[in-house]
């Protein structure tokens, strides 16, 4: 990325009233890449792009954009625009009004103007809506509207505080497509807010997982997911189960622990002698989680478990087990039920390459 670096942030630092919420962040942004900022509420990710949009200013450090220092610019000299969960559309103007109004104030002509506004409904898909009122959209439309306002004055950058937060779940879904598509045909920097992991795994090139202030790891959706390297990154991006043994701290995904009978003492193909199911049997006993095909048990990889609680939810099959030590464990699948119930003692297990090492900070 060295050689395409499009934004950086150098060191910043931000202190409110209620104490220090950026201590020292840096990082570099490729031209035309999507990246997420993923944290909880209060973690710094709307302050940190106020800073860039220029809504706030840092204690320290610099915001560096195509080589230039544009820290000390006010917001309307950046070339960054910000697209809010509120859309903060004009309800006494119509559709294309709302859309090229940036331009209006560019003095940029009437013609123009139109021929512009028309271009970008159709890169939003609400072509032959120019001249509707605002009330007259339903919540999607308006936050194409916004998005089509934001990407007239062809920003370099584009800022999203959790721009489809107000949506419902099957449009913030259509709308993650949208954007996503948008972006890669334009061309356009999209740097992201959400709290959302689903939505950040599914629309980022990156995701810049942020907690208490600062960045806990930057990666592809891949390498956050599958590879983490805290235990507050395993536990927020997917649930992971944080399994403490020997002095270590590992992450098991709740889809990678198996169940097993205590009684049968099954172990599934490649766990070495003392096989005593195939891994087709194994497959059909009641009280697997997940695909026999995905996991081996060895030994010292096997768990006497009591059950706590099981439900469903989203489709999922989720069971919670207590280890003897205490620790929770939780498997899931989709979609199959499983004859355990409340207090039954049972074994889990997992393949050990299913247990990535991570830094215990205290989740």
């Amino acid at each position: 990325m060295a050689d395409n670096i499009h934004l950086s942030l150098k060191g910043i630092r931000k202190s409110f009233k209620s104490g220090e919420v950026l201590k020292g962040i840096d990082l570099d942004i490729a031209q035309g890449e999507f990246i997420t900022l993923l944290g909880a509420s209060g973690c710094g990710k709307t302050t940190t792009i106020r800073i860039i949009a220029g809504l706030d200013m840092p204690d320290e450090g610099r915001v560096i954009l195509d080589g230039a220092d544009i820290t000390d610019l006010p917001p309307e000299k950046r070339n960054v625009n910000t697209i809010f969960q509120n859309y903060a559309l004009f309800p006494h103007m119509n559709v294309a009004d709302n859309i090229s109004y940036g331009l209006k104030i560019r003095k940029v002509s009437k013609a123009e103007r139109r021929a512009k506004a028309e271009e970008m409904l159709r890169l939003v898909r609400l072509e032959g809506r120019g001249d509707r009122k605002v009330s007259e959209l339903s919540g999607g439309q308006k936050q194409r509207v916004a998005i089509a306002r934001a990407l007239i004055n062809e920003p370099k950058v584009l800022l999203l505080d959790e721009p489809l937060g107000a949506l419902d779940l099957k449009l913030r879904r259509q709308m993650q497509l949208e954007l996503k598509r948008m972006q890669k045909q334009l061309g356009i920097t999209f740097i992201y807010i959400t709290h959302d992991q689903e939505e950040a795994i599914n629309m980022s090139d990156r995701i810049a997982v942020m907690h208490k202030g600062l960045f806990e790891q930057i990666g592809t959706p891949d390498e956050i997911y599958y590879r983490p390297k805290t235990s507050y990154v395993a536990n927020f991006v997917g649930n992971a189960n944080i399994i403490r043994e020997n002095g270590k701290t590992y992450a098991v995904r709740s889809e990678n622990v198996v169940i097993l009978e205590k009684e049968a003492a099954v172990h599934f193909e490649g766990a070495g002698p003392g096989i005593t199911e195939s891994a087709q049997e194994a497959e059909s006993v009641p009280e697997t989680a997940v695909p026999a095909q995905k996991l081996t048990i060895k030994d010292g990889s096997e768990y006497d478990a009591k059950v706590l609680e099981k439900s469903f939810a989203g489709g999922q099959l989720r069971i919670e087990f207590e280890l003897k030590d205490g620790q929770h464990v939780v498997a899931s699948r989709s979609g199959l039920n499983s004859v355990l119930t409340a207090g039954q003692m049972t074994r889990i297990g997992w393949r050990a390459e299913h247990a990535v090492e991570v830094i215990d900070d205290g989740i």
